[in-house]
């Protein structure tokens, strides 16, 4: 069957062989206009004078004496006219999202030859409606409109701002429209709505060309239609319309929308002798959970078209297309191609706000726009500055500054950084630095650009196409030109209107300037496997079609466009509607199928977010209404949960000399947290421990368990140690203690030094606490507060010292000694014993059954605490060897607001006992002690994962024991 290009060439060669050079062919859009001038180059045989071809775009701005405006210059000039007019102090920023709007507005206004007087008219008495002459739809429409907004009685602020607004509108229609036209420039619509006004008086319009032919097309806009029109009566037009297939004739179908308007008004000259379509193509559809996974599936789906000889092995072949409804899916296609399918063209070029450098661009903004003040400088938050220091354009030139800055911020949770901190080189220093207002946005912007394409290099062939480390390929040095062309015209037209605004506003216009800028790619237009829009597809029929993203949503596109005309007015007057937007889609894709011989519909069947994985309804409608024999597909992904293999590590001589370091003469120590890590699991010790793998230093926002106890034991050291002074120890009364609970004052200021130099660490001074901070320092002081109303009970004790250092060498076998490291939150004498005090703000008890259990491997809850203060008290005792009685206690802060008791107590027969003094418990403890150390050394024992998985869900290691 010839593609319906070939049968227009096809005729016109044969009927008009000596004056087809004066015949303006007019198409939808530019590839088809390609297309059709191939397919009479194959026809002719000979070299012969190609005939104009054209877009009706293209063809509207040839016969109107206006130049195209610039939109962002458009957007300028409306705001400065509707300040005039308004009369009110309203921003450039507030205008322009709503500005934006009003440019689609105008242009469907005069698109649709709509009278903007009628319709933009703040209407006071609907009896005038009449006057107007509208029919009666538009009566009815208008008079629903204006009910709520016609009464005096109405005194809604934002209706009444609606209502002056709106009578505005049509002087600011009128204005901008002659503001423009003094400029000999135009929006599209002023352009076509010119064009068709002309074409209505006689020799008004002069038409360069012999004749007129439309092919292709389907849904007019009221100027296109008066246009047609009128050079029809002229007698020097023709149309060619593409509904053939019975889907295309189906009245069910909306895709018929325009159909018989368009026929009865435009016939054609010619009958192209064209059967009738009666066949369905040979339809498969596939069903994918993933995006990426529908541009994999193209590569199956190509090879197959290979193998049974679908797609000539010839240059030429232009028989199959790759049709993409969500245009995010090109690169990933792109990367599929089998490398045996060459050429390939892509139609439908790259948004440059896909790119690398439009990437770049974000994150530059949304670090500009977190930007916080302390004392008049500049502090910038760690994410974006972190995100920013990874972008490869800039981790490539700032090099090992850029990757010691991240480790500088990680290790000091640096939450934000000023320039000063940021800027150790040229280009940090141009990254780093705030900006106020729109000039400073260009110039900053356009210095980093010329940075990056001034001081990057391309790769040659040499390097195998490769990058160097510094170096840009060309088409990303080509994004970054096309994105510097769009800031220095953004910036030209600022400076042009003298506009301020803020950066906000100054990022969002030039989100929506390089939104609008496509990249075209290289390749040769009119052979080999063909990648394209839907847009694209008009006219043009493929043997093979592959359809990604068949969703609802997708296609058809699911966008209503922001308008400030309503729309039950913009049905009343004729103009476009999501109704509209329906039939076009559904044209374009029984239109795009009609001709194929194989279609393939591929659609994402993930349910997600707002996504509903739902196929379209073109789907449902070619299953049910046209019952067409569709063959269907599942692919889906085999993802096998391997059983997680146990992790076994043996003792080798080297970890033993590893572990020798933590015994007498070594230079290691183990701490009462590294053998409670290694009862919950021996394999995370070994890993922490021995080898040394920690988590990598990350930025913490905000004060979690550790941090907060970290903060509570500094405050509670500086108020004894304040009450010690200089001297060795000091009698604590009552009275001391609530001289401290009274000095709000003192506490606040321990509280924020404590913050300083463990939370924030960024300042040198302490800082007033604010936000959620603010907050946990007040939970902080109501637990301090507790704490020492609790050690009023114990008064009058002497108070000796808070975080003692012990080291110590421990025998814990007849020949081997092991180096152990403490910090004892305090230590108090009290009723003539050595208090050993430990706090907790964890979920801690203060019982347990036996002391075997505290060494137990097997225990999902071991009473950790409990062994740590045990320990505290044998170090306490071996460095002191005072003879004192020794009192274990622990300060479970959780408790202190209920149920308070410092005593640990162990289970004797069926009660718990108190624990008085560690010496009555020194020999149990140190048996199972000494025994749990000599199997961490002992040679013949692995370190091997922990039973008690309850241990794994916090665990670092969890990905590599996938547990």
């Amino acid at each position: 069957m010839k593609p319906f290009l070939n049968r227009i060439a096809e005729l016109f060669y044969h009927n008009h062989t000596e004056d087809i050079g004066h015949i303006c062919f007019v198409f939808p859009n530019r590839r088809s206009g390609l297309f059709f001038q191939k397919y009479l180059a194959e026809i002719a045989g000979k070299p012969m004078f190609s005939p104009p071809v054209t877009t009706i775009n293209d063809l509207m701005t040839e016969l109107s004496p206006y130049i195209p405006a610039d939109r962002t210059g458009m957007l300028f000039t409306l705001y400065e006219l509707y300040m005039e007019l308004y009369n009110n102090e309203e921003s450039f920023d507030n205008f322009v999202f709503w500005g934006d709007m009003l440019l689609n507005d105008f242009d469907d206004v005069d698109k649709y030859m709509v009278d903007a007087k009628q319709l933009f008219t703040n209407i006071q008495d609907l009896k005038e409606i009449e006057e107007f002459y509208l029919n009666e739809e538009q009566i009815a429409v208008i008079k629903r409109f204006w009910h709520n907004f016609s009464y005096p009685s109405i005194d809604s602020e934002k209706k009444q701002d609606f209502i002056s607004l709106w009578s505005i509108l049509y002087k600011l229609y009128f204005s901008f429209r002659q503001k423009l036209s003094s400029k000999g420039i135009a929006y599209e619509g002023m352009i076509f709505r010119e064009v068709a006004e002309k074409s209505k008086e006689v020799n008004r319009l002069k038409i360069p060309y012999k004749k007129l032919v439309f092919i292709g097309f389907n849904a007019l806009t009221e100027s296109e239609r008066v246009f047609m029109e009128q050079i029809k009566k002229q007698g020097i037009a023709d149309f060619y319309w593409d509904y053939n297939a019975p889907t295309l004739r189906d009245k069910f179908n909306k895709a018929t929308y325009f159909m018989n308007d368009n026929i009865h008004r435009f016939p054609s000259a010619y009958d192209i002798g064209e059967p009738d379509i009666i066949t369905m193509p040979e339809i498969e559809l596939i069903t994918i959970p993933s995006a990426a996974g529908q541009a994999k599936l193209v590569t199956r789906l190509l090879d197959e078209f290979i193998q049974n000889d679908y797609i000539p092995q010839t240059d030429k072949a232009i028989n199959t297309a790759i049709v993409l409804p969500d245009e995010n899916l090109l690169m990933p296609v792109l990367y599929s191609i089998p490398e045996i399918i060459d050429p390939i063209n892509v139609t439908m070029g790259y948004s440059l706000q896909r790119t690398p450098v439009a990437a770049l661009m974000d994150t530059i903004y949304e670090m500009q726009r977190h930007v916080r003040y302390s004392k008049g400088e500049a502090l910038f938050y760690h994410l974006e500055v972190k995100s920013i220091l990874s972008h490869r354009f800039i981790a490539a030139h700032a090099g090992i500054e850029g990757d010691t800055l991240i480790a500088f911020i990680n290790k000091n949770n640096k939450t934000y950084l000023t320039s000063d901190e940021l800027g150790k080189n040229y280009l940090l220093k141009l990254l780093f630095r705030n900006i106020r207002n729109e000039k400073e946005a260009s110039g900053y912007l356009l210095s980093l650009l010329e940075f990056l394409l001034q001081n990057t290099h391309q790769s040659t062939e040499n390097e195998e196409k490769e990058v160097v480390k510094t170096g840009l390929s060309s088409l990303e040095r080509e994004f970054i030109f096309h994105y510097h062309t769009a800031i220095k015209r953004l910036k030209d037209v600022i400076e042009e209107h003298n506009i301020k605004m803020d950066i906000d506003t100054y990022f969002r216009l030039l989100h929506k300037l390089t939104s609008a800028i496509s990249i075209p790619f290289r390749g040769e237009p009119l052979s080999g496997l063909q990648i394209m829009g839907v847009l694209e597809t008009r006219a043009l029929d493929f043997e093979n079609l592959i359809i990604l993203s068949v969703n609802e949503g997708i296609f058809p596109v699911k966008k209503v466009a922001n308008s400030f005309i309503p729309y039950n007015l913009r049905r009343g007057f004729g103009m476009a509607t999501t109704e509209h937007q329906d039939s076009i889609y559904a044209y374009y894709f029984y239109r795009m199928i009609s001709r194929a011989k194989r279609v393939y519909l591929l659609y994402d069947s993930r349910t997600e977010g707002l996504k509903k994985g739902e196929m379209s309804r073109y789907i449902y409608q070619l299953k049910h209404h046209y019952q067409a024999h569709i063959k269907e597909r599942i692919i889906t992904y085999n993802i096998a949960s391997n059983q997680a293999q146990p992790i076994e590590i043996k003792k080798t001589p080297d970890i033993i000399q590893k572990l020798s370091r933590f015994l007498s003469g070594g230079d290691r120590y183990l701490s009462a947290s590294s053998i409670n890590t290694y009862l919950d699991c021996p394999l995370r010790f070994y890993l922490q421990k021995v080898e040394e793998i920690g988590k990598e230093d990350e930025v913490t926002e905000t004060v979690d368990g550790s941090v907060f106890g970290s903060i509570f034991h500094y405050v509670m050291q500086k108020i004894y140690d304040r009450m010690k002074g200089v001297n060795e120890e000091i009698l604590v009364t009552a009275d001391m203690i609530n001289t401290i609970l009274k000095d709000n004052s003192l506490m606040t200021a321990y509280i924020e030094e404590a913050f300083a130099r463990t939370f924030f660490k960024k300042y040198k001074d302490p800082q007033p606490l604010t936000g959620y901070n603010y907050m946990i320092g007040e939970i902080i002081r109501k637990y301090i507060r507790q704490t020492l109303t609790a050690d009023k009970k114990y008064t009058p004790f002497t108070y000796l010292r808070s975080e003692e250092k012990i080291e110590l060498e421990i025998p814990f076998s007849p020949e081997k000694r092991v180096r152990i490291k403490a910090y004892i939150d305090r230590v108090d004498r009290h009723n003539g014993k050595i208090h050993i005090i430990d706090y907790k703000t964890g979920g801690d008890k203060t019982s347990f059954q036996s002391m075997e259990r505290l060494f137990d491997h097997n225990i999902n809850h071991r009473e950790k605490a409990v062994m740590q203060v045990l320990l505290y008290c044998k170090m306490y005792a071996l460095k002191h060897d005072t003879g004192e009685d020794i009192h274990p206690s622990i300060y479970l802060i959780q408790k202190l607001f209920r149920d308070f008791d410092p005593e640990i107590r162990i289970k004797q027969g069926n009660q718990y006992e108190t624990i008085e003094s560690y010496l009555s418990c020194n020999t149990e403890y140190t048996e199972v002690f000494n025994r749990c150390i000599s199997e961490i050394f002992d040679p013949a024992v692995p370190f091997s994962q922990t039973p008690c998985t309850d241990h794994c869900q916090y665990c670092d290691f969890t990905g590599l024991c996938k547990r």
